[in-house]
């Protein structure tokens, strides 16, 4: 399995625990039923609402699709990473190793990116087909696609951080729905302003400032902006970093 360049700043345990799950995805039989319904819904969603004869060619409809997907399919893609450890009680086998919590909580994480960049990349075909045939805004398609990677990490790092609070999978996944459909109702100004009639605007604002969804549209539209990177790095250090006292806590009661 090839290496990440991520892997060398967190060390060699993470390298480890990286080629595991990569390699428990690409031969589980689940991975592919997942991979597969995915991508059917996907570009069935998206080919329907995007080819269209005297239409440009455009891949919004597309990238319009992928948060609700994600909200549907990356729970269930996130909830066996820890439970499925404790319940068959392999998590006490992995915290007896001399590998730091954090680099085994990355290595899982980095596993999952590179799971879901290879599952975008086998989209790439839509955006051909529209290029061949319409005069396609690669730039801004190539940003949403940055933007939907970027957008699906914080996805994984909740899911995994509730993936580690319980060794019931469907206990995880509930949560895990739960939590983001409440993150990406609040990146939705309207929503927002109608569940907080009464607030002030800087409430409601710093509500709004909570979702990933919000930076997701931003560089989606073609706007890079240094604090929507810096928000998903954030953001996805935050749960991974909770993902890691979980697991230390977990292995000094073992101690």
């Amino acid at each position: 399995m090839p290496d990440v360049p991520v892997l060398d700043l967190v060390g060699s345990g993470a390298r480890v625990v990286f080629r595991r799950e990569l390699k428990a995805y690409f031969l589980s039989p689940i991975a592919y039923v997942f991979g597969a319904l995915f991508l059917a819904v996907l570009l069935w969603q998206a080919a329907a609402a995007t080819i269209v004869d005297g239409a440009p060619a455009s891949m919004q409809p597309f990238f319009a699709y992928l948060p609700w997907l994600f909200l549907l399919f990356l729970p269930g893609l996130t909830m066996r990473l820890w439970a499925e450890e404790r319940k068959l009680g392999t998590i006490e086998l992995l915290l007896t190793f001399p590998v730091e919590a954090r680099q085994v909580v990355m290595g899982k994480f980095l596993a999952v990116m590179v799971f879901l960049g290879c599952m975008l990349l086998l989209t790439l075909g839509l955006p051909l087909t529209l290029g061949a045939y319409g005069r396609l805004d690669w730039p801004a398609t190539l940003g949403s696609y940055l933007a939907s990677l970027l957008y699906a990490s914080s996805y994984v790092a909740v899911g995994m951080f509730w993936s580690s609070m319980t060794r019931d999978q469907i206990i995880a996944l509930l949560a895990s729905i739960v939590s983001l459909a409440l993150l990406f109702l609040l990146g939705v100004p309207q929503i927002v302003e109608g569940m907080f009639a009464g607030a002030p605007a800087w409430l409601q604002d710093l509500l709004n400032g909570l979702s990933p969804y919000k930076y997701f549209q931003s560089i989606a539209r073609g706007v890079f902006d240094t604090r929507d990177f810096v928000y998903f790095a954030c953001f996805c250090g935050f749960f991974l970093y909770a993902n890691t006292l979980v697991l230390q806590v977990r292995r000094q009661q073992k101690g």
